[in-house]
């Protein structure tokens, strides 16, 4: 028997589920294994992709069933839109481009390498993943031209676009790591270190609007930072939680933040509405 179970963050036109399958042996009461499952929301929230093992299957807001994907050649690691009818895909060597009505391939973007993470700049321009390699790797699709930005502790996992696209926040480490696109960047420039965790960072957030970033790690810390155009930036608010940070999200207005624990907790904290 299975269950699939679900952690949700509701703030008004915000939604972030959190999915994950149980298998439990019915002759005894216990959990034999678990399976993740990768869950996102279209920009306009009316259809929800998932990903599970090589496929990806598009529902609409009734559940409804309207696009499901061929096995793909590896287990889809990473899902994002990059608009309302346009599906990223990520696994290992490659990020597909499907558009979720037709199921017709738009693009292919290549990579010799195993891909643990993605994020979608908010035009769906630029796409950044983070590689087993310890790197992150980007391509600007108007233009088929990509880069790399190596030197990173461990593998990039989180990652965050600024609501303008010109900021890239990376984990690796138990710092984090801002790139900044302005201009000719991020190629050939310093990005912004920004140091306080203890422990390697686990999730990544901008708030809806200016330049401050959240961060939570795995020591159960969790910083409001607020930034400059170049990727540079101060801890402005810091908290502790009981567990490794999961996931966070802003409140719409950006004056809130909803935590979520690895345990399952979930925290809701006030951020100062005063822009630095």
């Amino acid at each position: 028997e299975a269950h699939q179970l679900y952690s949700q963050i509701t703030f008004p036109y915000y939604n972030i589920y959190l999915g994950l399958v149980m298998v439990f042996d019915t002759a005894n009461p216990t959990t034999v294994g678990t399976v993740e499952c990768r869950l996102s929301w279209s920009p306009d929230g009316q259809r929800l992709a998932v990903a599970f093992s090589r496929r990806v299957l598009v529902f609409d807001g009734d559940g409804h069933e309207v696009w499901q994907s061929d096995e793909q050649l590896s287990t889809v690691s990473a899902i994002a839109w990059a608009n309302e009818t346009e599906l990223a895909v990520a696994g290992y060597g490659s990020v597909c481009f499907f558009e979720t009505t037709s199921g017709e391939l738009l693009q292919k973007l290549e990579w010799q390498g195993s891909l643990v993470s993605m994020v979608l700049s908010p035009d769906g321009d630029i796409v950044a993943c983070g590689s087993q390699d310890n790197s992150v790797h980007f391509w600007r699709r108007s233009t088929g031209e990509d880069s790399m930005m190596s030197g990173y502790q461990g593998k990039p996992g989180a990652l965050a676009f600024d609501h303008m696209g010109k900021l890239l926040a990376t984990g690796g480490s138990k710092d984090v790591t801002v790139w900044s696109f302005d201009g000719d960047g991020p190629e050939g420039t310093r990005p912004g270190m920004l140091n306080l965790h203890a422990r390697p960072v686990s999730t990544l957030t901008f708030a809806p609007k200016g330049m401050r970033l959240a961060s939570g790690a795995r020591d159960g810390s969790v910083a409001v930072w607020s930034l400059t155009s170049d990727g540079q930036g101060e801890a402005i608010g810091v908290a502790l939680m009981d567990d490794r940070v999961s996931t966070i999200a802003w409140r719409p207005d950006g004056r809130a933040l909803s935590v979520v624990s690895a345990n399952g907790g979930v925290t809701v904290l006030r951020v100062r509405s005063r822009e630095s």
